[in-house]
């Protein structure tokens, strides 16, 4: 298996709404046995449509043998425990409260020192937070649902990869398909589509 210590993806073992591949679930064990896991759950707050979805990934990584499984919403002042992890998993939801935490507190530094012996898995959003900048999918995606209606103070992500993730591809209508189709090509940006069941094994040095 290659080295890494990035996995995009846009269901991650998210199973609740999502379709997670066996080829997924088979990474996860080799990796997540005998494991300590922080899921970030910023992304997805109570109230949201994705906040059920922390305890089936909880459970999911308990079934396949990770000794701990501690669900955490980061701030300035817990950021420090995540080096006491072996994995942190970036639970997708609402993009902005990524942006925030990555905006508002320290969090790229003690993310990159902790790729140095740990691994990010990404889910949706929490995947697209590794990205240099989040404004595209804010331009691409107005209209569809309200949180894509809000202007942010930034939308600069954290830049740990070269990938621009927009996730859940086998779900999205003709016309947002046609929407990345004239945003890359007026923006010259590239942009990658993951279906639920795809993933990427990034190695960020």
């Amino acid at each position: 298996m290659e080295k890494f210590n990035l996995v995009l993806s846009s269901s991650g073992f998210n199973d609740l709404k999502n379709e997670v591949s066996q080829k997924a679930v088979d990474l996860f064990k080799k990796f997540s046995q005998d494991k300590k896991i922080l899921i970030l759950a910023n992304a997805a707050p109570v109230g949201d449509g994705n906040y059920d979805a922390r305890f089936s990934v909880q459970q999911n990584f308990l079934n396949i043998g990770a000794t701990k499984v501690d669900i955490i919403d980061i701030s300035s002042d817990n950021i420090g425990d995540i080096k006491d992890y072996d994995i942190i998993y970036g639970l997708g939801g609402n993009p902005k409260f990524l942006i925030e935490l990555a905006s508002k507190t320290d969090f790229k530094k003690h993310l990159i020192n902790f790729l140095k012996h740990g691994i990010y898995i990404g889910e949706s959003a929490g995947s697209m937070i590794l990205a240099n900048d989040l404004k595209w999918v804010y331009d691409i995606k107005k209209g569809t649902k309200k949180k894509y209606a809000e202007i942010l103070e930034t939308y600069q992500g954290l830049g740990l990869t070269r990938y621009n993730i927009f996730p859940h591809f086998n779900k999205i209508s003709p016309e947002i398909k046609l929407r990345i189709n004239d945003y890359k090509h007026k923006n010259n940006i590239e942009i990658t589509p993951l279906t639920d069941r795809e993933f990427i094994l990034e190695y960020y040095q």
